[in-house]
């Protein structure tokens, strides 16, 4: 009975091993992370193709197919961070953890090539005359913007006693950072009020050359208001007394030690894969070496977010800083306040507005006080003065010439709406999904007459950072939520 009983025991042992699935060996073995978190890396591919594609769009002239794949390729990688943002990814996704672990390590290491090639690039200096348009527009994108290059001179005007509203001048503020005209705001105004939907590289030169024969006075084509809130040129000017000359260092030494207090917040085994994404996100770094302004935002939303639940204070001022600092936080805030209210109760999420609403007017208050008129009419200029359409939403309609609407209006209405939904659906269920907040503070965005991309680039690292924080922070080991092979 013994000789008959071993051979069947074999036997079924060799059964039971052959239908599990063989462990993996190599560095594969180390991804026993979330499907959510294997799924930012795929979402970070899309982020980086899509503006790449929409840059391509624009260096062509509005072209329909680069503006329309963009437009696809971003509505796809929103769609991948709701499903970041919904815990049930996680049980959903199981079955392709297969597939994801190696896929989520090759777009890292294609994405950390990118970024070696874009520094090997910039430090070659293989651009020119008779380069490519498209290698041309690359290296234009690591110099001041018109935005980046009004916060150096509103932060030198502070310093040297004037009013950064009152000495706006994008002129003189391009010509002493270097800027192009191609970085420049165009308006529907003079030269330029019957050209639509976006002026030719042609027309904003010969308006650039006529504008800087006499560089103290301002053409009415050009965006030449300081449209942030105070505190876009307050942070940066000490730095400069300090002798920084580049403002996109100080953006700089922000942005490293948010994202440095993040990992070092995250579950220790969730460190390793939150590093790698964060040095994987070409859009940050990228938006940093340009000087994109939001960059200077993102860091304090960043943190004002992931620390909502746990530290209200230390995260209401955060939040109140970012809202300080740039309009793009503002469509933030009210899904801040709803996360806030469902997490600790309507007390606390008083006290953190009030918090928010002190640091606001501490840093705007005294130039509110001086010229209330200038002050508001600065801040609401992307609202009310006359652009023209551009971005990645909806308006790639009009962009593209497919549809001929010259007014921001439905657009405006559009954009509205979508706002007051995704409120209030994000009322009624932010206890089941609280970090859709951010996605759905950027969604209104998508139907604005203008949807930039730089708008989107953050949200994402905000909502994988609040996850695995927030949602991850319990479980010992990322092996205890039963999704790895």
């Amino acid at each position: 009975m013994k000789q008959i009983e071993a051979p069947q025991r074999d036997s079924e042992r060799a059964q039971d091993n052959h239908s599990r699935p063989k462990k993996q060996t190599g560095i594969l073995a180390y991804l026993t992370y979330p499907p959510r978190v294997l799924l930012f890396f795929l979402a970070l591919l899309l982020q980086l193709v899509g503006a790449a594609a929409g840059g391509m769009g624009f260096v062509y002239h509005n072209s329909a197919p680069f503006m329309f794949g963009s437009a696809i390729l971003w509505l796809v990688w929103l769609g991948s961070l709701l499903l970041i943002a919904i815990p049930a990814t996680d049980r959903l996704l199981r079955s392709a953890i297969k597939w994801l672990k190696p896929a989520a390590l090759t777009i890292l290491a294609i994405l950390l090539l990118v970024g070696i090639g874009e520094i090997a690039f910039l430090k070659s200096g293989w651009w020119g005359t008779e380069s490519s348009p498209l290698l041309d527009a690359l290296h234009r994108v690591f110099i001041y913007n018109d935005g980046t290059a009004l916060c150096h001179q509103a932060s030198q005007n502070l310093i040297e006693g004037q009013n950064p509203y009152a000495g706006a001048n994008i002129v003189s503020a391009m010509l002493e950072f270097n800027g192009g005209f191609d970085k420049t705001t165009p308006l529907r105004e003079g030269h330029l009020a019957d050209v639509f939907p976006y002026p030719t590289p042609e027309q904003l030169e010969a308006v650039w050359q006529d504008a800087i024969k006499s560089p103290e006075r301002v053409p009415p084509e050009l965006e030449s208001r300081m449209c942030y809130p105070a505190a876009c040129f307050l942070l940066p000017a000490p730095f400069l007394l300090l002798g920084i000359t580049d403002i996109r260092i100080v953006y700089l030494i922000f942005t490293l030690p948010a994202l440095a207090y993040v990992v070092w917040l995250a579950p220790t085994k969730l460190r390793l894969p939150l590093a790698g994404a964060l040095v994987a996100s070409l859009a940050v770094w990228n938006s940093v070496a340009s000087g994109e302004t939001g960059t200077l935002c993102f860091p304090f939303m960043l943190l004002g977010w992931v620390l909502a639940r746990q530290h209200q204070r230390a995260s209401a001022i955060f939040m109140g800083i970012a809202v300080a600092i740039k309009q793009l936080a503002w469509f933030l805030l009210p899904f801040y306040l709803i996360f806030i209210l469902r997490a600790v109760g309507l007390k606390k999420t008083l006290s953190v507005a009030g918090i928010i609403l002190g640091i606001f007017l501490a840093t705007n208050a005294w130039f509110i006080a001086i010229d209330p008129k200038l002050w508001l009419t600065s801040l609401l200029a992307p609202m009310t003065d006359n652009l023209f359409p551009l971005g990645i939403g909806v308006v790639t309609l009009v962009t593209s010439g497919l549809v001929d609407i010259q007014s921001p209006l439905i657009f405006t209405v559009m954009e509205g709406t979508v706002f007051i939904l995704a409120i209030i659906w994000y009322f009624r269920n932010c206890h089941r999904y609280p970090h859709t907040g951010p996605i759905l503070a950027m969604l209104p965005l998508l139907f604005a007459w203008r949807s930039l991309w730089s708008y989107f680039f953050y949200i994402d690292i905000i909502v994988l950072a609040a996850v695995i924080i927030d949602e991850y922070r319990l479980l010992p080991a990322p092996s205890q939520l039963r999704i790895n092979t």
